[in-house]
Order: structure tokens, then C-alpha cells, then sequence
């Protein structure tokens, strides 16, 4: 007789259970569903800022065929200038939701909007703090319908990044995979008498710089963007001067970014606490510059690993002598008049922080900051791209 009585109660037990369970199922697919909806809102409004708040900081965004996004900040700076080009309109249709716990769910579905439409294969919430979250979200465009509005999320750049003196294009290696990887263009070249190219320094001037850039630019169709690392700020100024249709933006990597008269001499005159300059030295005919051997990593790559530095110092060239001594050659007109920016590093031990703020104040867009050497290209590369990325 106990064990009959036993039964129904167990039967209780189990539907209580699944009852329970069920009210937590359908709270958690309710909250979800109303998050989403608050988001496609917000896209179809405008409100950018809601849009990127939806987003956790570690957030990873996938859309296809434009490119992997991670970060709240990055996948802001991919959906705003597309929602302030006129998408709107945003539809969610064939939704499911597939519950994981009580703190985390996957949305997919079809989407369209007024400029395409496609498929969102996962879009995971997380409750953070009693608020959900969006973890990843991965969608496809599969057709658009208004390519002169879409054609802001297919933007693609043209990058053309000078490296700093005694390199060469190889120093870039690593920014310009990220940058490609993103679909973007990118052109490094070698100076004269420097990586590949074999040019006694001797017989360098700066006109031999500036024309390696402005031959490449000639070939471009559209404006590029320009880095230039160290010494080889200068070198961009001249060529933006002379080529100011060609270049959308000019970006100074702890550059020298000199006034109409500066020259590399005239702006290191003087300076104190530099490892670069401290030890900087001329070779016998005055035709190339060189930086004592036990001091070149101190000064340029003290946050890299001794090995690392090493397996790249044979590709270090004496620096020819004469663009050292050019004076720059810009207007107020021409040059001033092209956007600017400035990625300063704090620790660099070449190019002291306090120089580089006396020589980008007031002439700059935005001011990006690294906590690296002289050479974030090799200590903090992807964090390099990522800036070059946001341009």
C-alpha cells in the first residue's frame, strides 16, 4: 500500500518540475525576444548609442561578406556611419530561439531592411546584471537592393605605410596582414637603400623619397590613406603637398609632423632623454647615419623579446644622411588643409612623448594612444591595425 501511495506523489513531483521548467524556458525566450526587439528599435530610430550599449564589451561580431568586428567599440564603428547612410526599416522574420540556461540564448532568423536582406545564423544574449546582452552575433547579406547605400559597408581603403628610417616595408608585416585580412589594400614600399632596394646612401636625396611615394600614388585611383612612421613623417608632408587630391588622410606613427622650414636636425636639437638621439652618430664622409649597435633596441624596441630583435636587426640599414638635412617644403594651403592624425607612444625612448605632443598639438583630427615603444608595429601590432582600421 506505501508503494502506491508513492506514485502519485512522484507523478506531482515530475509535473511540477516540468511545469517549473517550462515557466523558466518561456520567461528566459521572452526576455530574449523583447532585448531584440528593443534593438531592431533602435536601428530602425537611429540610436547608434543604444545599438552599441547592446553589445557586451567583449562582444564579436561576424557579418559576411564585410569582415570580423570585435569589440563594442568596433562593431559601433562598423554600424554607425551604415545606419546614418539611411538603413532602416529592419524586419526579423522565421525567428527562432533556442534556450541554453537561464542566462544565455541563441536568436536566428531572416532579416530584410529597405537596403537588403539576409540570414542571422547565431546572435547570442547573455543576462549580464539582470540586463541581456548580445555575446556574437553572426549574419549574412544575401542580397542588396540599394547599392549606393550599401556601398558604405563594402567600403574598401587603400593604406600606403612609409616605415621609419633604418627599416624598411618589412617592418609592416604584421599591420598589413591584419589590414588585408579585412579586405582592405595596403602598400609598402622600400625607401631608396632600404629593404630591397640597393641604393648606395650615398646617392639619396629626399626628392628620391618623396618620388618613390608620389609614383605610387599616380597609380591609384582613389585617395589613400597615409602613414608614416618616424623620420618618414616628414617625408609624407612633402608628398601631401604635392599630391593632395591622392590622400584622404595622413596618419603620423610617432612621427615627426614639422612645420613649413623643419628639418630632422633642426627638431631634435636639444632634445634630452632620448636614447636615439644620445647615441645617434654620422659615418666618416657625412653620407649615412647610424645609431650605436648596443643601444639600437634601448632606443627603438625595448618591449620586444631580445631574440625577436635580433632575428630582425640584420635587416637595419644605415640611414642616408642628406633627407636628414632636408627642410620641408609645405603650405599652409595645400598640406593644412589635409585631415591629420597622430598615434602617439607613451614609452617610446626614440622620439620622447613631450616631443611628440609639442609637435601634434593643434594640428590634428584625433590623437591615438599605444603604451609601447617606438616600434608598436612589432610590440603591439594588432592593436596598431585596429587603429589604423577605425581611420
Amino acid at each position: 500500500m506505501m508503494i502506491r501511495k508513492i506514485y502519485p506523489l512522484i507523478t506531482i513531483l515530475l509535473v511540477a518540475v516540468f511545469i517549473t521548467g517550462c515557466t523558466d524556458t518561456q520567461k528566459v525566450e521572452k526576455e530574449v525576444l523583447k532585448a531584440s526587439k528593443n534593438w531592431i528599435s533602435n536601428f530602425n530610430n537611429g540610436n547608434t548609442t543604444e545599438i552599441a550599449n547592446a553589445y557586451s564589451e567583449e562582444a564579436i561580431m561576424v557579418a559576411k561578406p564585410f569582415g570580423t568586428f570585435e569589440g563594442r567599440k568596433s562593431i559601433s564603428e562598423f554600424w554607425t556611419p551604415f545606419i546614418k547612410s539611411g538603413a532602416t526599416d529592419l524586419k526579423y522574420t522565421n525567428t527562432s530561439v533556442k534556450i541554453v540556461s537561464n542566462t544565455k540564448a541563441i536568436i536566428s532568423s531572416d532579416w530584410s531592411m529597405n537596403v537588403g536582406k539576409g540570414i542571422i545564423t547565431n546572435e547570442t544574449w547573455i543576462k549580464v546584471d539582470g540586463n541581456w546582452k548580445l555575446k556574437e552575433d553572426h549574419f549574412e547579406v544575401q542580397e542588396q537592393f540599394n547599392n549606393k547605400k550599401m556601398k558604405v559597408m563594402n567600403k574598401k581603403e587603400t593604406y600606403v605605410l612609409v616605415h621609419a628610417a633604418w627599416l624598411g616595408a618589412w617592418q609592416w608585416g604584421n599591420i598589413a596582414n591584419v589590414l588585408k585580412e579585412k579586405g582592405h589594400s595596403v602598400i609598402t614600399p622600400d625607401l631608396p637603400g632600404h629593404g630591397s632596394d640597393k641604393t648606395s646612401p650615398g646617392a639619396i636625396t629626399m626628392e628620391n623619397y618623396v618620388k618613390t611615394i608620389t609614383d605610387i600614388l599616380d597609380k591609384q585611383e582613389d585617395s589613400v590613406i597615409l602613414v608614416g612612421h618616424s623620420f618618414n613623417g616628414i617625408t609624407i608632408s612633402r608628398v601631401a603637398e604635392l599630391r593632395p587630391e591622392k590622400i584622404k588622410s595622413l596618419v603620423y606613427l610617432t612621427a615627426f609632423l614639422l612645420p613649413n622650414g623643419g628639418s630632422f636636425f633642426k627638431a631634435v636639437e636639444g632634445v634630452k632623454g632620448s636614447k636615439a638621439v644620445d647615441n645617434f652618430y654620422l659615418s666618416e664622409d657625412k653620407t649615412y647615419a647610424l645609431v650605436k649597435e648596443d643601444e639600437i633596441q634601448n632606443a627603438f624596441a625595448h618591449d620586444i623579446p631580445k631574440e625577436a630583435f635580433d632575428g630582425a636587426k640584420p635587416n637595419i640599414v644605415p640611414e642616408p644622411s642628406a633627407p636628414l638635412m632636408y627642410h620641408l617644403e609645405v603650405t599652409d594651403a595645400i598640406f593644412g588643409s589635409i585631415p591629420k592624425y597622430y598615434i602617439e607612444c607613451t614609452e617610446d625612448r626614440a622620439i620622447p612623448i613631450e616631443v611628440q605632443r609639442s609637435m601634434y598639438k593643434g594640428k590634428v583630427k584625433k590623437v591615438f594612444t599605444l603604451h609601447s615603444s617606438h616600434t608598436p608595429n612589432f610590440s603591439q601590432p594588432e592593436k596598431l591595425a585596429n587603429i589604423l582600421l577605425e581611420l
